[in-house]
């Protein structure tokens, strides 16, 4: 397994395995209307862009084997979406492929997190979770994440809860 900064040639592919496994992970548990409206805000080329242009976020996609499994986005204060602390990092995004799921790739991501995190002389790493992915939440208590807050999180035009889980370093 190889983790690779992505940069701005890799657009295309940043957007298409967001749209793919966000909408995989999602829409069972949304309506329709919601998950396109949120798909084509969130994953807009105009938006992508310009993450991927900001120099307080990065990304990285994950492969095995030759394969794309997936990436994640982590986030340096002044760019988080909430906490906004230059001793913390936020792990915005962590999207893997559904069909490599359960094979070890988000436990090797979010360790790889933690080490940048320590890299960079962070003291915690947090991140965001819908209170209804409780897969997910299961998932990050295993690796050490605790609930510390919540706040809203727009999707399309509702706003839904997301508890924010934080793991010191």
């Amino acid at each position: 397994m190889n983790l690779y900064k992505c940069g701005p040639e890799d657009l295309n592919q940043v957007i298409s395995i967001g749209r793919e496994t966000y909408y995989d992970t999602f829409q069972a548990m949304n309506s329709a209307e919601t998950m396109q409206k949120y798909l084509d805000e969130s994953f807009s080329r105009t938006k992508m862009e310009k993450e991927l242009n900001n120099p307080d976020s990065s990304f990285y996609f994950l492969y095995d084997q030759g394969s794309l499994v997936g990436y994640i986005k982590i986030n340096a204060a002044p760019s988080q979406t909430d906490i906004n602390d230059k001793d913390s990092l936020e792990l915005e995004r962590i999207y893997v492929k559904n069909r490599f799921k359960g094979y070890g790739y988000g436990r090797f991501l979010i360790e790889q997190t933690f080490g940048i995190a320590r890299e960079r002389g962070c003291r915690y790493v947090w991140l965001g979770v819908w209170e209804k992915n409780t897969a997910a939440i299961d998932f990050y208590r295993k690796m050490g994440f605790v609930m510390v807050d919540q706040h809203p999180f727009r999707m399309g035009d509702e706003i839904q809860n997301d508890f924010v889980l934080k793991k010191s370093l």
